[in-house]
Formats: structure tokens, sequence, C-alpha cells
């Protein structure tokens, strides 16, 4: 599977215990899943959430196979197009997920940091707007791409529609004329939680306590559901 997309979310909030981060995580990636499934428009792709304890740290996925991508960029008619839908389609969803981790946790003193990625679809783009800015040929920008999406002979179809996509492509080498719907790394705006202070009682020094992560997953949208809790 080919990395599309992914969100690193880190919650200050007390650790919970196995029970509880093991039902968080599992109802977090329910309910990503079904907003994925209704807008994220790919006829198949895998998605993995993994989630610790402590502060809570999460971390979801979001992968497809080159022939569904290909499908998928070509639904949208031009293959610049294409990409832009869909890494726009993979950014909701990374939002979605961001909002939906802190949801729980909205009557906690929490500070929530929440980054997103494009992953290949905004290492493409970077591809693109190389071309357009005459810094690479359509060659050496081929041979860029299947360092990220694998050799010719996997899907030759997608290969040659962005061969024809890059050769269309006008230089402009002073000027941006395709716009990146989002940057590589993107914090994602979170309403901020109520900042007063609670009492503290003095600390007492604590014995050492087990940390663990649950790791949540399918591989396609058609595969069993994965869930395995581990000590971090």
């Amino acid at each position: 599977m080919i990395g599309i997309g992914s969100t690193n979310i880190y919650i200050d909030t007390p650790r919970l215990s196995r029970e509880e981060l093991e039902e968080y995580s599992k109802s977090l990636f329910e309910e990503w899943e079904a907003y994925v499934q209704a807008h994220l428009q790919l006829s198949d792709y895998s998605l993995a959430l993994s989630v610790e304890d402590g502060s809570v740290k999460t971390l979801g996925k979001i992968g497809v196979g080159l022939y569904a991508l290909y499908i998928g960029i070509g639904q949208y008619g031009s293959f610049i197009s294409g990409v832009q839908i869909l890494k726009q389609q993979v950014s909701d969803a990374s939002e979605y997920l961001g909002r939906l981790s802190v949801e729980p946790f909205s009557n906690e003193i929490i500070t929530p940091k929440i980054q997103k990625r494009g992953e290949a679809l905004t290492r493409l783009e970077g591809i693109f707007k190389k071309v357009e800015r005459g810094e690479i040929t359509t060659m050496e920008a081929m041979d860029e791409s299947k360092l990220i999406f694998g050799g010719f002979e996997d899907v030759p179809a997608f290969f040659e529609g962005l061969e024809d996509a890059l050769n269309d492509v006008p230089i402009h080498p002073h000027e941006d004329q395709l716009q990146l719907i989002f940057p590589d790394e993107e914090p994602i705006p979170i309403e901020k939680m109520p900042t007063s202070k609670r009492q503290r009682s003095p600390e007492q020094p604590m014995p050492p306590v087990d940390h663990y992560r649950v790791e949540v997953w399918r591989d396609s949208r058609k595969d069993q559901l994965n869930v395995r809790v581990s000590k971090a």
C-alpha cells in the first residue's frame, strides 16, 4: 500500500486504563472509518490507527494500492485535478480524525497537538510544481515518481497517464500556477479548551505503571478488522 495521508495526535490527558484505551481506540477507528467510507472516493484503501497511553498519542494512516489510486484519479478528468481532489479528501479525513480524537476529553484541561501529512500525493504534486518551474525535466519527474509509486510494470496505465500530464504542464520559471491544496505538514486548528487550573493535592511517588498501545487496522475495505493490544 502507498501512504497517502497520516495524522499525528498528542493529547495531554491523564492516562487511561487498558480497558479505557482499548474502548477509546476501537470507537475512534469505527467513527473515522465511517467518515472515510462516505467521503474518500477510492474503490479500496487501508486504514490503520495506533493509540498509546500515558498522554494519549495517536497515529492514523491511510494507504491505497496503485491500481485503485489510478482509477480514483481518473474519475475526475485530468490527472492533476484527480490528484488535488483526492488529496483534499484525504486532508478532510485527517482533520476529522483529529477533531474526533479530542471530543471525549472536552471537559479536560488539555492542549492537543495535531498534524497531518499528505504523504505520496503531496510529494507527487511537488513534482508537478518542479516541472512547472523548469527545475526538472519530464524524464527526471518520472524517475522521482517511480521511487514513490513503484516500477512501471506494476500499473503501466498509471505511469502513462502521469507522463502525459507532466508533458502538458506549462513551464513558468518564476511563478506557481498549480496551487497546493494543503502543505506537507499542517496543524489542525482545535478549539481552545478551558485553561483554569485545578487544585492539586501534593503529589505522592507513584509505582511504575504499564503503558499500552492499541492498534486497530483494516488492510482493505473488505478485509476483517484487526485489533492488537500490547505493552508500549
